[in-house]
């Protein structure tokens, strides 16, 4: 193969008043390999930044937004988790509920929030106890919506009333 030759600009040196001129030898083959990573660097860069495009022509087709990718079944409360606990224990016995207990969360980082089992008052079917914790982050707290294991959804939106008026109150 025959060398190509890219040629930087003349530089005078620091030990001689001449300048020299440096050159920088490139096979073919690694220009290839170069090219081909500017091609890949830039389908990528294309293809991140058209993925958004989908969902504003989604929004635009049904009218709808599109749903929010960091509810992940996640309810957020302006409260730490002893206040969510506390106003949980007040409405689980208007909607149905009973807590049966409450304690601390705890992790190998030391306490992460308040956990709570709650079951029906009148049990229908044999369902057992649900169980879930209220974790705490920086804005207050949060807890799992599921109807499995976490905080039913019949019981969010009672829930979030009663924070609302407990923190009204204050």
């Amino acid at each position: 193969m025959n060398p190509h030759f890219a040629w930087w600009r003349a530089a005078q040196t620091a030990s001689s008043k001449t300048r020299e001129r440096f050159s920088l030898t490139y096979s073919y083959s690694s220009l290839v390999w170069q090219a081909l990573w500017v091609l890949l660097m830039v389908s990528l860069s294309l293809s991140t930044s058209c993925s958004s495009v989908q969902s504003s022509i989604e929004e635009i087709m049904t009218g709808e937004p599109p749903a929010d990718k960091t509810y992940a079944g996640r309810q957020h409360f302006p409260v730490t988790p002893t206040e969510a606990v506390e106003c949980l224990i007040a409405i689980a016995p208007k909607e149905g509920w009973q807590v049966v207990s409450t304690g601390e969360e705890y992790s190998t980082q030391g306490i992460q929030g308040r956990f709570f089992r709650i079951e029906r008052i009148e049990s229908i079917s044999n369902k057992p106890a649900l169980s879930g914790v209220f974790y705490a982050e920086p804005s207050g707290s949060f807890v799992h919506v599921s109807e499995q294991n976490g905080l039913p959804e019949s019981l969010v939106e009672p829930l979030i009333a009663e924070i609302k008026k407990t923190k009204r109150d204050r």
